[in-house]
């Protein structure tokens, strides 16, 4: 199964970029979290910087979720697999596989494309994979609200420092 998720951020690619690699959530608990959705912390890679090969592991408020960076073309493209995880909802997931893909647009815009690619293992493949879209939509709009608020941050200080 596929979801994909599309914004357009009023700063550049290189203001967006590197908070896919160290971020720190808001403390913000939108519905779908309150539900049991594990909701995202933080993000690092555990290597020190994003390469292929190297491990960006994600902190929610019910476990780790590891992946390994398959694609990391700055500010341009990056591409992970999930790996392992310690989430009630680990062993649900056959695959998952996150794209992002930021497009420099006009007037210092960036499109952010989000495209994760999923399926759930069996018993109950279908209905498993139906939660997974939503835990997934939920984890889209929280992320891309939190990478929005620290991009604008980066931004503001640079244009400070110019």
């Amino acid at each position: 199964m596929k979801l994909e998720s599309e914004w357009i951020f009023d700063c550049m690619p290189e203001h967006v970029w590197p908070h896919f690699f160290t971020a720190e959530m808001d403390l913000a608990r939108p519905l779908g979290f309150r539900l049991g959705v594990p909701k995202p912390i933080s993000c690092r890679v555990l290597e020190g910087e994003a390469a292929v090969g190297n491990t960006r592991q994600c902190k929610t408020d019910q476990g780790y979720i590891d992946q390994e960076i398959l694609a990391c073309d700055d500010n341009r493209k990056l591409t992970y697999s999930m790996k392992s995880s310690t989430l009630w909802s680990n062993d649900w997931v056959g695959e998952l596989i996150d794209t992002f893909e930021l497009v420099p647009l006009d007037s210092n815009r960036t499109r952010v494309v989000r495209t994760t690619v999923f399926d759930s293992q069996r018993p109950f493949k279908v209905l498993k994979r139906y939660a997974l879209w939503f835990a997934l939509r939920q984890a889209h709009r929280y992320a891309s609200k939190n990478w929005r608020r620290l991009a604008y941050k980066t931004r503001d200080e640079r244009n400070r420092h110019a």
